[in-house]
């Protein structure tokens, strides 16, 4: 494995990378989306400057500079002087404009396997934490009713039924799109936005019950997170 590899950010809060692992190879900057030339990491949030910061693992201790950003780069709760390097170590919490994005910094070493979610340990449910009408397309978690569409109820079924493990976005798509699966087998062709849009809906209904994470931006994980 290529050292750099083992460098990952866990973006916590942040839109669109909510809750992923991001690897960290060379050099990579942060910034606003839809600026030029585009940032490694881009977020749909005005307030971020379009070259926010940068995180330099070329270096033999990786660093992290604020580029000058108008609303501040923080390291563990410090905010940092523009242009300066600032090391990295496992477990350093980096925020922008002022905790409206999130990020972990993480080091895996070769011998180690990445946790899904370092963050959330990984909770069994209850045998009565949740009752599945399949002809109502609804679930009652808690004796609180939630109702999904069909497209929603087929995405939460898939997930639900492999509760803690990774299902891949195509597994999603064929499960939840059916109806356009081609004649040869191939995936469904479903865009980023429907699936994401998918993902969004289902994920704000379960909450604070279950959770969805994104994986690797190569699929999802359900979790319990909350029971009453």
């Amino acid at each position: 494995m290529d050292v750099l590899e083992k460098f990952h950010l866990l973006i916590e809060r942040g839109q669109p990378y909510e809750n992923e692992f991001v690897p960290l190879k060379r050099k990579i900057s942060i910034g606003r989306f839809g600026s030029e030339p585009a940032p490694g990491i881009a977020f749909h949030i005005p307030l971020v400057s379009r070259q926010h910061c940068v995180i330099d693992c070329e270096k033999p201790l990786p660093m992290l500079i604020d580029l000058g950003s108008k609303h501040g780069t923080w390291l563990n709760g410090m905010r940092l002087l523009p242009q300066k390097e600032y090391g990295l170590s496992n477990g350093d919490q980096i925020t922008l404009v002022n905790g409206m994005i999130s990020m972990k910094y993480i080091t895996v070493n070769n011998q180690e396997t990445m946790d899904w979610d370092p963050v959330k340990p990984f909770r069994l449910p209850t045998e009565d934490f949740i009752d599945i009408h399949e002809l109502l397309q609804k679930v009652r978690v808690h004796q609180k009713d939630i109702h999904f569409s069909h497209k929603e109820f087929q995405c939460f079924k898939l997930l639900y039924s492999s509760l803690g493990q990774f299902v891949s976005k195509e597994e999603i798509k064929r499960h939840a799109w059916s109806e356009r699966e081609l004649l040869d087998g191939r995936v469904p062709d479903v865009g980023s936005e429907e699936l994401n849009s998918l993902i969004y809906r289902v994920r704000k209904k379960l909450t604070p019950y279950l959770q969805i994470e994104s994986v690797l931006r190569k699929g999802f994980v359900m979790a319990v997170t909350k029971e009453i």
